[in-house]
Order: C-alpha cells, then structure tokens, then sequence
C-alpha cells in the first residue's frame, strides 16, 4: 500500500517487484518513459525526494511496503550533473544512522537502525543513463524481503497552526535585499496564512496574491548566501538556467526552453528587448511561461507563469506572476533567476534597474517547514522602511498646526492646516504608503495637538515638555 504522497509518487500494486527508484527533482513520468516497456514491470515504485524532509515518508512508505527491498537512488539533479543535496543527505542518513531532517513520526531508535542497516547494503546510486542497465542487473526477486510484517509509524502531533484575522488577499512585502524580502514574508505568512491541505499530501499555511518588492539587490554579492544551504554556484547556474533556451531530453519544459524558445519558434527575451528598444513606453513586454494547448490537458505546468517589463524615467521595473510559489524554498532561488533576467534587459537597452515585484496567487509554506517558521514569526523581524512616496514636516504657531508634504528629493508638494488630529490624520494618510509611517504621522500630530491646544512648544521628533500648573 501507498500512503503517503500518493498524488506524486508513482505506485503499482500489481506488479510483483522488490524496486523503487528515487530522484531529486525529476518527475517520476519523465524517469517512467525513459524506461524500456519490458523493465517497466521490474518497478514498483517511482518517487521524487524535493527535500531531505521528504526522507520521512519513504521511510514510512517502506515501512508499509516491506516488499521493496532495493532503492535506485538517480544521483543527477533535475538542474545540472551533480547530486542534489536531498539524495546526499538520504545518503547521509543511511550512512550514519542519525536523523538529519526535521522529523514527521515517532521514531523508534531501533527501527531507525534496522531501516539504516539494511538499506545502506540494498542501494544503487547511478546517473539516469544507467538506469534501464542497472534494473537489468538488480531485478531478480530476493529470497526475502527487508522485514517481516508492513509497520504503520505513528506520526507526531502538529503544533496547531490558527491564523490570525486579515485582509484574505493583497498582501505585500518591500525590502531593499531578497534576505529582508523573504525574512519578512515568511512571518506575514507564519501570522496570517490559512491552513489547509495541499497536493502533496500535506498541510500547508497560505496567502492569496502576497506581493514580494525587492528594491536593490547585489547579484554580486547575493543577500541569501550561506541560508538554506545557498551557494554562489547554485545562484549563478539558476540565473543562467531561466535564460537558457536549451532543455535537458528527460524534462517537459524549463523556464528557460519556455522563456527563450517558446512552443520551438520564439525567443521572448528578443521580443521584450525589441519592444522596449522601439516603444520604450510600452506595455507589451510580456513574456508568457503557460501554455494552454499544453497546460489544460495536463496536471502540471510552470509555477511562475508571466513576466513583464515596463520602464520608467530610464529604469527598467520587472513584475512576475506566479500561480504557486512555495516561499521557503523556492523564492530565495527564483528571485535571483528574475533580478538576472531583469539585469539582462537592463544590460541591452542601457537603462538603471528598478524594482523587481513577484505576485504569487498562492503563497505557501509547507507542513515540512512549519517548525522552522517560529523564529520569525516570533522574532523581531522588521518591517520599517523608507516612505517612497516622502516625508512630512510638522511645526506648531497660534493659527494651528502646519503639516507640509515634501518628496524624497526634499521638494514640497503639499501643505494642510489644522487644529485636531483627526481632521489633519484624514487629509494626510493618502500621502503615506506604509504602516510604520502612518504610525510615526499619527503619534506626532497628536503630540502637535496637545502641545496646540495647551500652548506648549512643539518639536517634531522630540518630547513634549508639559508645564505643571
């Protein structure tokens, strides 16, 4: 029996084999029809391993399933030729016989031993090109399976994840560094995301459409280094990746192959950078990663699905939609793949970068990460910023109080005139564009009140000095 990630994992119980094969990243169809028909009947079982937690429920599944007894582990990653960092810490967990993921079930040292002992000795770890050979060279049946009777392990019990009260969709995010940007969605999603399950059987915390602005960004020196285990390689293969028109035999599509040579005949980075070029006040620079002929006949497809170029005052902003985006683990690596491409068309039409906003319809942080989300959403991760849209001086005289409106270049746009901070408070908050400023506005023009209304001295910034009577 299959019980877990029965919507991922390809599992047929009909067929009498002791074989399972895992991948990293690639898809258990693609590994599937790379195999001849006649080894097809030789597996049982085709999972993908995303992340080292997933450890956990292969170990559960093979607990259920004690006739699999030998694991084909396919050592190339769905990115490049070298082993993703989930199979090598599967590798790592047989080896050692010590949990190195964040754990799902109630393990029993005992049995952790029994499953580390005998499958370290009943494991292939082969590039794909040696699949069909090496189940060829493993098929025959062994005498006897791995354990005696299926086990059902018992999983632990989640913390209760209850969100708290919110606007349902249109959240947003601004930081100047992918770092900051992340740090902060993860507690926005930590505080206020719904929990509900997922396709990979699985609970997940998620908001509708949060919008993640990042403003300035070293892609030289890359904010989310040494997190998550991220590398300057990785980054830099990635970035390449989502510009590559090239797609590997064994994969459906990349975000390359879509962006670069969509449905075989165009190249949208071309057409984006021509766009531009002729009509730099254009809003046709689109580039689309969804097929329909593709995607409406399929249950899968790319999770980021537009992007779209625009420019203003010689500086090139770049908006991507995706439709999922797992913000743990996936944004701090497709981030960098859009500022690059960004970088790209800023390189070709000679224009200073603006900001890079990602717009998710859903975003979401898996069960597997929940324990890691408490220290930030407990931590004191700031949201305070600069106000792009400006800044307000307050002075006090005895018409009332003075409140002028300057942009950030220190020019005054406006000026209102008050005696309450109520009435000022209504006039003012359409030139704000963040909570943090709307909350200092707010506390200063009351304090201009009281200092008003009891012919006290006024400073903005300072303490007011109350005269005892």
């Amino acid at each position: 029996m299959l019980k877990y990630y029965k919507n991922t994992v390809l599992y047929n119980e009909n067929i009498d084999s002791h074989l399972g094969i895992i991948t990293g990243w690639k898809k258990p169809n693609l590994i599937r029809d790379h195999i001849t028909k006649e080894n097809r009947n030789k597996v049982k079982t085709i999972g993908t391993l995303y992340t080292k937690n997933g450890i956990n429920y292969i170990i559960a599944n093979l607990f259920l399933n004690p006739d699999i007894s030998h694991l084909i582990l396919l050592e190339d990653s769905d990115i490049d030729n070298t082993m993703s960092e989930s199979i090598a810490a599967f590798l790592s967990f047989l080896e050692n016989e010590e949990i190195c993921f964040q754990e799902k079930f109630h393990y029993d040292q005992n049995l952790i031993y029994e499953f580390c002992s005998y499958f370290k000795n009943h494991i292939s770890v082969i590039p794909s090109r040696e699949l069909n050979a090496e189940i060829n060279r493993v098929s025959a049946m062994p005498e006897n399976y791995w354990r005696r009777q299926p086990l059902e392990l018992e999983p632990l019990k989640i913390e209760n994840t209850t969100s708290l009260a919110s606007e349902k969709q249109g959240f947003m995010v601004r930081a100047n560094t992918v770092k900051e940007a992340w740090m902060r969605s993860l507690k926005l999603i930590g505080t206020y995301g719904n929990c509900k399950h997922s396709d990979y059987d699985e609970e997940q915390l998620e908001l509708i459409n949060l919008s993640i602005i990042v403003k300035n960004e070293d892609l030289e020196n890359p904010s989310m280094l040494g997190t998550l285990e991220i590398t300057k390689e990785e980054l830099d293969f990635y970035e390449q990746s989502l510009l590559s028109k090239e797609k590997a035999v064994d994969v459906k599509y990349t975000y390359g192959n879509r962006f670069r040579n969509f449905a075989g005949e165009i190249d949208q980075l071309e057409y984006m950078e021509k766009t531009l070029k002729e009509t730099p006040y254009s809003r046709r620079a689109i580039a689309l990663l969804w097929d329909p002929l593709l995607e409406c006949n399929n249950n899968e497809g790319p999770c980021i699905n537009l992007y779209q170029a625009i420019i203003q005052e010689n500086s090139l902003y770049m908006t991507a939609y995706f439709r999922s985006n797992d913000i743990y683990n996936a944004y701090p690596r497709n981030i960098y793949g859009i500022l690059k491409i960004q970088d790209e068309l800023c390189k070709r039409l000679n224009l200073e970068k603006g900001y890079v906003n990602t717009i998710a319809g859903s975003s979401h942080i898996y069960e597997r990460n929940f324990g890691d989300l408490k220290a930030f959403v407990e931590g004191n991760i700031l949201f305070c910023e600069e106000d792009e849209r400006g800044y307000f001086f307050i002075e006090t005289d005895e018409k009332g109080i003075q409140v002028s409106f300057y942009n950030k270049e220190g020019i005054q746009q406006k000026q209102f005139c008050g005696s309450s901070a109520n009435s000022l408070r209504d006039a003012c908050c359409f030139y704000t564009s963040n909570i943090e400023h709307a909350f200092y506005l707010g506390s200063e023009i009351q304090k201009a009140e009281i200092a008003y209304k009891n012919g006290i001295p006024y400073t903005q910034d300072k303490d007011l000095v109350l005269i005892k009577k």
